[in-house]
């Protein structure tokens, strides 16, 4: 099928005005949101004094101890400041970034113009893209790397000269260094180019080179992976979760995702007859094929199966974001190949599923707790900082609400962290009036709803503020928590 080729300039204003839409999307009110508990983590680390009190805290407070990218964020925030914007627009950088290493993927790999600006327009405005772009963690920065790292190996396939092959080793280095997951790509690059040796010009050699370069760089840290429990776990999903995985990348439901997985076959698969008449089947370019097949589908699978054989971490979206890039390819081939009226009706559904998809999951206002707005409320109440704060947890065994109040208030406020079970009995005394021994009780809001019931007598005589995600009730003089009543420590 013939793919028609846009002008240069045509192309050049097109991936222009998409940077610019992926820009727009990611940067919108950056700031208006308080950081969450893996944000507050990581602004933390790139808030300490220099690189070597980083990697001391980094062991402390944050469980997946990867250094590279809160060292490159230190001298981020140390440029641009702490606030929320500037801690997040880091993230923005990179999410832009990977929309136009998407768009080189995805014209290198098939040679064509109209793939690749499909495949960048699909990411500009992806909300699983999108979202991971607006926090102060490294997922968007991981996503940027996994994309730099496939760029390389496929550049091996102009000659696998020393400088390519130092460069392909360098971007598996940084995997690893960013994330734990950035392991699992990395596998997922070995086995894709031992299937395409060939393809690429490798001799075994040159094909196992850069990884044991690799190996010999991540060595000294790797242990400091696997010597901790994960932080928190999601329990063992069925296998449903692991093939609908793709839904977040544009929205939808398993039927949405039928109908891509259908689009993305026609785009990859090519049927002709042979001179007898016969149909012959066969990919249309094996080599594009098998890279974004196993960068797809290798990573969560190997962290599937292992949440399935120890810990069940499978499930959130950014364990898998960095493999969004290989189906947003992969669909943007089939719409490429497409016929122009079956494009527009695929590309309207697309657009249809992002509409109903960014507004709740990107840009409500109750997304992230409003600690700094409670900050503000609590120093105009009480100037003192004396008023103790108890948090209400949705985990009594880990109770990450806390840290982020402390982030956010008075160093000397006393916050407490009160348990699931403990904060649901009904035993609390409390009076309609304020007195100076008043207290304050924080329960988070979703949908305007508490995550967590708090106890009646709390609710009915306190004085409640609703803040965007969080509710703020002031009550009387009430006694000391209960006996076994949790008490989380500040981190170090």
């Amino acid at each position: 099928m013939h793919l028609s080729r846009p002008s240069t300039l045509t192309r050049l204003g097109l991936l222009a005005l998409i940077l610019a839409a992926a820009a727009g999307l990611r940067a919108y009110q950056i700031g208006r949101a308080s950081f969450w508990y893996d944000e507050v983590v990581t602004m933390r680390l790139a808030r300490t004094a220099g690189p070597t009190g980083l990697l001391t805290l980094l062991s402390a407070i944050d469980a997946t101890r990867a250094p590279l990218h809160p060292l490159l964020l230190q001298p981020w925030v140390a440029l641009f400041g702490t606030s929320e914007a500037a801690g997040r627009s880091f993230s923005v950088v990179c999410g832009v970034l990977t929309v136009a290493l998407i768009y080189r993927l995805g014209r290198r790999l098939f040679d064509d113009e109209a793939t690749g600006l499909w495949a960048a327009a699909l990411a500009a405005i992806s909300p699983a893209l999108v979202i991971y772009s607006r926090e102060a963690r490294m997922y968007a920065w991981l996503v940027v790397v996994t994309c730099a790292a496939w760029i390389a190996l496929l550049g091996l396939r102009d000659g696998p000269t020393r400088g390519r092959l130092a460069w392909f080793a360098t971007t598996l280095v940084a995997l690893g260094y960013s994330h734990p997951l950035g392991l699992l790509m990395a596998c997922a690059l070995g086995l894709a180019s031992l299937l395409q040796r060939r393809a690429l010009g490798l001799s075994w050699v040159r094909w196992a080179m850069p990884f044991l370069v690799a190996s010999a760089a991540l060595t000294p840290w790797i242990p400091r992976y696997f010597d901790h429990a994960p932080e928190s776990t999601v329990g063992r999903l069925p296998v449903k979760f692991l093939l609908g995985m793709p839904i977040g990348y544009l929205g939808g439901s398993f039927a949405s995702l039928a109908a891509f997985a259908a689009v993305i076959g026609f785009g990859l698969i090519v049927v002709r007859r042979d001179e007898n008449g016969r149909r012959d089947i066969r990919l249309e370019n094996p080599l594009a094929a098998t890279l974004l097949l196993v960068w797809l589908t290798v990573p969560p699978t190997i962290l599937y199966a292992y949440s399935r054989l120890s810990h069940p971490i499978f499930g959130p979206e950014r364990y898998t974001l960095f493999v969004a890039p290989a189906y947003l390819i992969l669909l943007a081939r089939g719409i490429a190949r497409l016929t122009p009226g079956s494009r527009r009706v695929v590309a309207a559904l697309t657009f249809v599923l992002v509409a109903l998809s960014l507004p709740p999951r990107v840009y409500a206002p109750d997304l992230k707790a409003d600690w700094r707005g409670a900050a503000v409320l609590l120093r105009r109440v009480d100037p003192g900082g004396t008023e103790p704060v108890d948090v209400a947890a949705t985990d009594p065994a880990h109770n990450v609400e806390v840290e982020t109040a402390r982030y956010y208030l008075e160093p000397r406020r006393p916050v407490v962290a009160l348990g699931k079970e403990s904060i649901s009995r009904d035993t609390l005394e409390v009076s309609s009036g304020i007195s100076p021994g008043s207290i304050w009780y924080a329960v988070g809001l979703r949908g305007g709803r508490p995550v967590v019931d708090l106890p009646g007598r709390v609710v009915r005589d306190g004085i409640v503020t609703n803040l965007p995600g969080l509710r703020l009730i002031r009550v009387g003089q009430a006694p000391p928590p209960e006996e076994g009543w949790p008490v989380a420590p500040p981190l170090p």
